[in-house]
């Protein structure tokens, strides 16, 4: 008789849920994979993503490299060879060399990401390029910098956020530029539905009415870029119906001040213009956000815009402003990083391995830097895709 075996596992893909999944196999061949029923969050339920992926063109050898390519034709005609491991290697390796006898380490240049998200895959391949001296390029530049940036400067941090289990805490909920049914299925299926069902208000601000935004209990449909005006008049509510808490703000905000003639002159019918929200609306969502306690869901796509990193500071304005941080049901979100779950991911990079400081550059300045010989000998890309994410694509493919 066939022996089945099941392994459990966590699905290591480009998100935050973390799932469990079950890994089916049949006399050491992967039959199947489904989400593994006793996982706390995801419940047995795969995202319809990975479902597919798994059970298909992951396991389809045909669809999968078996072994290092070289390039056989001129660049950009797709024409490849298969070497070998050490033959590859063995390549790269003479070449690096030759940079770091000529002093040249920093001329190589390394882009990279979340790709599948595991911690190894992620930060320990840092290791080898912090010794080698080679140059990075600052994979937050190209995704969610701005607001890293505006968050550390408000709040000291921008990786510990809300946890989503304290949802069942909250009165209000206000999800602003994300869409948790999509990008965090098992957080909105379970936390925020929980939530919802025991009558805490959903909010939702976003240009487009997806799946989230279509089952809140306020939609704020603003136009794109508006977001700050938008936060403005939800403190010029707050403010107008006294709902600041002024014994916060007095005892833990720098800068409060200078921020009131821009409260004062924004007011929801101004707002309305500038972001096509209904004026009742911002005020009716504004005061159910700032009487709480409620959490604020940032999403990535708020600060991908002009002055976004601003952006960001408006609206932690609003955690501020309404005292929501620190106590049940209250608190913000942008993402919870590793640090949360008690990983040091120092131990994994190990920063101090390099020789002195380690040179970096902007995803902005990607295409212009590999545009000149002397700055960019050498270019290695892991875990991320430069020539589908990067800005300026025509130039820096052609770069």
């Amino acid at each position: 008789m066939p022996s089945e075996t099941i392994i459990k596992t966590t699905c290591a893909r480009d998100c935050y849920d973390a799932c469990g999944i079950a890994v089916h196999t049949r006399d050491g061949s992967i039959t199947k994979v489904i989400g593994d029923p006793e996982h706390p969050v995801s419940h047995g339920k795969l995202c319809g993503k990975c479902a597919i992926a798994y059970n298909g063109a992951w396991r389809d050898p045909a669809l999968r490299l078996s072994s290092p390519l070289r390039r056989a034709g001129p660049k950009s005609e797709g024409k490849f060879v298969a070497i070998s491991w050490d033959e590859a290697l063995a390549e790269v390796s003479e070449r690096f060399r030759q940079l770091v006898a000529q002093d040249n380490a920093h001329t190589i240049l390394h882009t990279h990401y979340t790709g599948t998200v595991g911690v190894v895959n992620i930060a320990f391949p840092l290791r080898f390029f912090h010794r080698l001296g080679a140059t990075e390029v600052d994979p937050d530049t190209v995704c969610n910098k701005a607001g890293h940036a505006a968050l550390d400067l408000t709040f000291g941090t921008s990786v510990v956020g809300f946890d989503p289990r304290t949802a069942r805490d909250s009165r209000c909920i206000l999800i602003w530029g994300a869409n948790p049914s999509h990008s965090a299925p098992h957080q909105d299926q379970r936390f925020i539905a929980e939530a919802a069902a025991a009558g805490t208000t959903i909010i939702v601000v976003d240009p487009i009415e997806h799946a989230t935004a279509a089952a809140s209990d306020m939609f704020l449909k603003l136009r794109p870029g508006t977001d700050a005006a938008l936060g403005f008049a939800f403190l010029n509510v707050m403010k107008t119906n006294g709902l600041i808490d002024w014994e916060f703000v007095d005892a833990h905000v720098l800068g409060a001040k200078s921020l009131m003639e821009t409260i004062d002159r924004t007011t929801p019918a101004v707002a309305e213009k500038l972001c096509g929200v209904p004026a009742d609306l911002i005020e009716k969502a504004a005061r159910a956000y700032a009487e709480g306690p409620s959490l604020l869901w940032l999403g990535q796509g708020v600060q991908r815009q002009t002055y976004g990193g601003n952006v960001f500071r408006v609206l932690s304005a609003l955690v501020a402003f309404s005292g929501n941080v620190g106590r049940p049901g209250a608190g913000f979100l942008y993402l919870n990083g590793p640090d949360r779950r008690g990983i040091d991911m120092d131990t994994v990079a190990m920063p101090e391995l390099a020789r002195g400081e380690t040179p970096s550059i902007s995803h902005m300045d990607l295409a212009a830097t590999l545009e000149q010989p002397e700055l960019a000998k050498a270019l290695v890309t892991w875990n991320s895709n430069p020539a589908a994410s990067s800005p300026e694509q025509r130039r820096l493919r052609k770069a």
